[in-house]
């Protein structure tokens, strides 16, 4: 492109290519180094679950212990081994394998004493080793197990009694975290934000990641029709949910207090407001909290199209802002996510409100127009806007 524009002539071209060149192969052989370390973790990962499985019936539980424990052992000492021969990228990999390893062994250990460890705890007791982990050995791969396991207990402890053994209850049952789901996701991003430049900074992008998924995921889904969006807000309040709520807003509290009158800082206060009035909401007293208690929007939204017009406008001018958002703090994530919100609120639009009005062929014809379009246009943007974006984004 230069060299069409004129910016440089053939001989600089010719030396920028050969430098690129210089720090792209390096690059190449470190993600085909990577690839191969966590393939070969995945098989002794899978090789040793299969040794286990093999030895477990007729071993005692001494030697069980022992089997589990020497396994972990061994795994732990593969990886400062690596270390020590300044192989990062195996001794990463190595010790990834070695926070798996702690996990399996939470659960066997629980089943070899038949202990009453609920799933919650002993989701809760693998990421506390995982964070120890990652903080010993600071790997953006200890981060990506971390955050989902945090989660993952969350929504086990908010699980009900009664459906204990349902391991999805929490994400079904109103009394579960659904309906906090985009509010836990905005305090996991204000914890990446805290994190940044401290020992736990390896949780900084998974945090974000993921938070950015509970927020866009649960209020896209909530635009598709009045009766998603009461569904997605209908909870069984609990003391629990105060306190979810309660955390989530301290943290943007704590990101608004170390950077007050930022713009993206402003911008979480005003979602965290929207996201909390979302939620139901006592109206004089009258009104009591129970299973079927739903957002005091829902049957607003389903009695006038207007009004959920306007909702749906609202949630697209946030995905529009995250874009913008995205590229001016140079986050990629936040672009991506922006971008994905836009597609799939432009298509439920039109499936939804524009393509039953019309012929079938010419719905059929002049959706794939759309589609075609739409996503030249938004490839087109999202790659301007990553591409600007791309200087801030930590390697």
């Amino acid at each position: 492109m230069w060299l069409r524009e004129g910016q440089i002539d053939g001989d600089l071209a010719e030396r920028l290519r050969t430098s690129l060149q210089a720090h792209e192969e390096p690059e190449r052989a470190n993600k085909l180094i990577w690839i191969l370390v966590s393939i070969g973790a995945v098989l002794i990962g899978g090789g040793l679950l299969l040794f286990i499985a093999s030895q477990w019936d007729q071993s005692s539980p001494t030697r069980r212990l022992l089997l589990l424990f020497g396994i972990y052992v061994l795994t732990v000492a593969g990886a400062a081994l690596a270390d020590r021969q300044h192989l990062g990228i195996t001794a990463r990999g190595l010790w990834f394998l070695s926070s798996i390893a702690v996990g399996v062994n939470i659960f066997l250990i629980g089943q070899v004493f038949n202990l009453p460890l609920n799933y919650w705890q002993g989701t809760l007791l693998w990421m506390i080793a995982t964070l120890a982990m990652g903080w010993a050995s600071p790997s953006s791969a200890q981060g990506w197990l971390a955050v989902p396991l945090g989660i993952l207990t969350l929504g086990w402890i908010s699980t009900p009694s009664s459906q204990f053994f349902d391991q999805g209850a929490f994400l079904w049952d109103s009394g579960g975290i659904r309906p906090l789901l985009p509010v836990i996701g905005l305090g996991l991003v204000a914890l990446g934000l805290l994190l940044e430049a401290t020992d736990f900074a390896f949780l900084r992008r998974p945090s974000t990641a993921f938070g950015a998924l509970l927020v866009s995921g649960p209020i896209t889904v909530s635009t598709f029709h009045p009766d998603a969006f009461a569904w997605i807000f209908q909870i069984n309040l609990r003391p629990f949910h105060f306190m979810v709520i309660v955390i989530a807003v301290a943290l943007v509290a704590a990101v608004w207090n170390r950077s007050p009158g930022s713009p993206l800082v402003m911008a979480f206060v005003a979602v965290t407001a929207l996201l909390v009035a979302l939620l139901p909401q006592v109206e004089g007293g009258t009104r009591t909290f129970d299973a079927e208690t739903v957002s005091w929007l829902a049957d607003t939204f389903r009695d006038s199209e207007l009004a959920f017009g306007i909702y749906t406008a609202l949630i697209l001018g946030l995905a529009v802002a995250t874009i913008l958002a995205g590229q001016h703090f140079a986050v990629r994530a936040l672009v991506n996510v922006g971008f994905a919100m836009v597609s799939v609120l432009l298509v439920a639009i039109y499936i939804g409100r524009i393509a039953g009005e019309l012929p079938t062929s010419a719905a059929v014809i002049l959706g794939g127009l759309l589609l075609v379009g739409g996503a030249i246009f938004l490839e087109r943007k999202r790659r301007e806007f990553t591409t600007e974006a791309k200087g801030g984004v930590a390697p």
